[in-house]
């Protein structure tokens, strides 16, 4: 292979964007990119509404700082500059006819969110759910005793906190999810809201690349590797990459960022060798959540100008019965955020749903959508005459073959550090040194920043690190990383 390996990229999600544009960076020049679908970004998406683009995947950047390679990229483009920062008017109403007072919302909302996302560290087998159902009731107590407002109130804009946070993380249930799920994050700053420019992002990152080696529809069916294939010019490649239209790929490393849910949905067999009993085990250990979004598009918007989300809070829901219950889809569409602004988005709000209800929601007609959340509207807001939408456009993330959901998320009892055995990459066993033959990269192998779009572009970064190092070149290390380029 000399200094002018092979490499194979599979995937053209973020990480595999950010492997294969580093790998050029660092003089690599024999670098391809095999994607199953028809374009790249992955859970990076993109659709058109009315007359704009609009993100149906990642829009939060989290950590708005120049130490987040996603923000200051998009921040040296100029692309954020018309991004709304300015905080709205958030709307909450109960099922029984009336509006929370903005302020009890908020101060309520905050103190719930201040318990959930605290890290923890040194708690086996705990989970968030029953965490948070203690410490909200000890909270609701306490703010009922000081007559800030009835128990009752308190116990439900609790419960949307958690809702909330499973929106974030897509598990079925907080009892589900770890309690220390967070015990190595890397905190890079405040989230932002980008909605309608994550998808540039994607478009920025290849706009250099060159695009005879992006080959899209190209789903590969088996990856062998510790292998001897013969190829052109009596190479001989330890890796032979097949694809389900027959092609054949043969290279000396290949870089596996396909998605977790993707890894998991995948027979024994599209290793061969079979992956080692570590890996597997950590790949059936880890969580794949599902998130869902459900665009709903207005003739004109009920809603006033400055209104920034609308929540509806269902009568006896507490933090101690929350779940994603698909029998009780319609009580679980509970947060709706407002697109801004306007004049570029129109009347547009957005539906947020996680779980099995998320998976639910893909199974339904837009018209049932439709007919569900207009009758909820005009139950909670107590307005017979809030209009259907025209237009409804729902995700579809887990029925995606090529994705089978939105991101990971660690369960009870499971410990983030196995995502550096996920990261751990495969060599050769028939020679006693490391020649790297197969790497993984993706946010589910970054115990630090997964579930976020720089944990996986930074993930990119670090395969391509480790093999320019293999190759004793020069790599300034550019991630967090979540686990070190030596193991």
């Amino acid at each position: 292979m000399g200094e002018n390996p092979k490499i194979v990229v599979l995937g053209a999600g973020l990480a595999g964007i950010g492997v294969a544009t580093k790998l050029l960076s660092l003089g690599f020049k024999d670098v391809t990119i095999i994607e199953a679908s028809g374009g790249a970004g992955g859970r990076i998406a993109k659709a058109c509404l009315g007359t704009s683009w609009v993100d149906t995947g990642a829009q939060w950047i989290h950590g708005a700082s120049e130490a987040n390679p996603v923000y200051s990229l998009l921040q040296q483009q100029g692309l954020l500059e018309d991004v709304v920062t300015e905080e709205g008017t958030e709307l909450v109403f109960h099922s029984k006819g009336h509006r929370l007072s903005e302020y009890l919302a908020s101060h309520v909302y905050e103190a719930g969110e201040g318990i959930m996302r605290q890290q923890h560290r040194g708690n086996p087998g705990k989970n968030i759910g029953d965490y948070y159902a203690e410490k909200s009731l000890g909270l609701a107590n306490n703010l009922r005793s000081s007559g800030e407002a009835k128990q009752e109130d308190i116990l439900n804009i609790l419960s949307l906190v958690g809702k909330s946070l499973l929106i974030d993380i897509g598990a079925p249930a907080l009892n589900n999810v770890s309690l220390d799920s967070w015990q190595y994050y890397t905190n890079m700053g405040e989230d932002l809201n980008i909605e309608g420019k994550m998808f540039l992002l994607t478009e920025k990152l290849l706009g250099d690349f060159p695009k005879e080696r992006l080959l899209l529809r190209k789903a590969v069916l088996k990856i062998n590797w510790d292998g001897c294939f013969s190829g052109d010019e009596s190479r001989v490649y330890p890796v032979c990459i097949e694809c389900e239209n027959g092609d054949k790929f043969l290279c000396d490393h290949v870089v596996v960022t396909v998605s977790l849910g993707c890894l998991k949905a995948a027979p024994p067999t599209m290793f061969d060798p079979q992956l080692p009993e570590d890996k597997r085990e950590t790949i059936e250990k880890l969580g794949f959540g599902c998130i869902n979004k459900i665009f709903l598009q207005y003739e004109e918007a009920f809603w006033e100008r400055d209104v920034e989300s609308i929540s509806l809070l269902w009568e006896n829901e507490t933090p101690a019965s929350l779940s994603t219950d698909a029998t009780q889809w319609q009580r679980n569409i509970q947060l709706f955020t407002v697109m801004r602004p306007r004049e570029k988005f129109g009347h547009v709000l957005i539906g947020w749903c996680s779980g099995n209800v998320a998976r639910h929601v893909e199974t339904l007609t837009e018209a049932q959508l439709s007919a569900a959340i207009t009758c909820n509207f005009r139950m909670f807001m107590r307005n017979p005459c809030i209009p259907c939408p025209k237009r409804v456009l729902r995700t579809q993330w887990h029925s995606e073959a090529f994705i089978r959901g939105a991101y990971t998320y660690i369960p009870a009892g499971v410990d983030a550090v196995i995502m550096d055995k996920l990261a751990h990459p495969l060599s050769s066993r028939k020679i006693p040194t490391e020649d790297l033959q197969v790497l993984f990269a993706g946010e589910a192998t970054m115990k630090n920043l997964y579930g976020t779009v720089q944990g996986a572009l930074l993930s990119g970064y670090r395969e391509a690190e480790r093999l320019s190092l293999h190759y004793g070149r020069p790599a300034p290390a550019s991630t967090p990383s979540s686990s070190p380029l030596a193991t």
